[in-house]
């Protein structure tokens, strides 16, 4: 009786589920070309914020729980260690590989410059900044990522900014993975993924206009020549 009462009230006043628009490439370099033109260490921690919650396609829960001592620095780019995530449930612990970038974007680099310019050597690695330049022993919290993110997008004129939260990140980087070719496994493991199904939302939203029935039926369409 309880599950036919909430069905129900589903049907009457269910709607569709809001989802967050995917950051772009395209985007994130907008928004870091404008961090970049600053030297403050706002800056420099949203830039290595960003870089890092897109390229390992990060859940803001994971962002502002990093450690220093999560981080194993290695030739090739970074490991790091994920000890607590909604997919692990046991706490068993995760990893995620950033490799190294280009002069475009490297969170690995961003990174790097974030460290030494704010000092921080253990415990947080992403912090509160008070006026003067000041940088707290507490972490960011949560919901400021989603804030830091819209901001930006509509700073540098991104059109959608409205429908961008942290969780844009995760959906970019698995939409343009997909784009690029990136096997379905590879953009599993990054984003530690488990629901093969979830990813698939992200990838076919983005390909709706792709192998598309009616626009190839537009196609073979005569065009009318008077």
């Amino acid at each position: 009786m309880v599950t036919k009462t909430l069905t129900g009230i589903m049907r009457v006043h269910g709607k569709p589920k809001e989802k967050a628009a995917p950051l772009l490439p395209e985007h994130l370099m907008r928004i870091i070309d404008h961090l970049s033109a600053q030297s403050t260490l706002i800056a420099y921690r949203d830039s290595a914020l960003l870089q890092l919650g897109f390229l390992g396609a990060f859940r803001r829960s994971e962002l502002v729980s990093l450690q220093v001592e999560d981080l194993d620095w290695q030739t090739e780019g970074i490991e790091i260690q994920i000890k607590k995530s909604k997919t692990d449930q046991l706490n068993a612990g995760q990893y995620c590989v950033i490799p190294n970038g280009n002069a475009q974007l490297c969170a690995v680099r961003a990174l790097k410059i974030w460290l030494e310019k704010s000092g921080i050597n253990s415990g947080a690695i992403f912090r509160r900044i008070h006026r003067g330049n000041h940088v707290s022993e507490l972490g960011m919290t949560a919901e400021s990522i989603n804030t830091i993110l819209k901001n930006y997008a509509k700073m540098v004129g991104i059109e959608n900014a409205a429908q961008f939260s942290s969780h844009s990140m995760r959906r970019g980087l698995a939409t343009t993975a997909s784009r690029d070719g990136v096997s379905l496994p590879a953009i599993m493991r990054q984003g530690r993924w488990k629901q093969v199904s979830t990813v698939m939302e992200y990838i076919e939203a983005a390909q709706r206009f792709e192998e598309n029935a009616a626009g190839q039926v537009l196609q073979k369409m005569p065009q009318n020549t008077d």
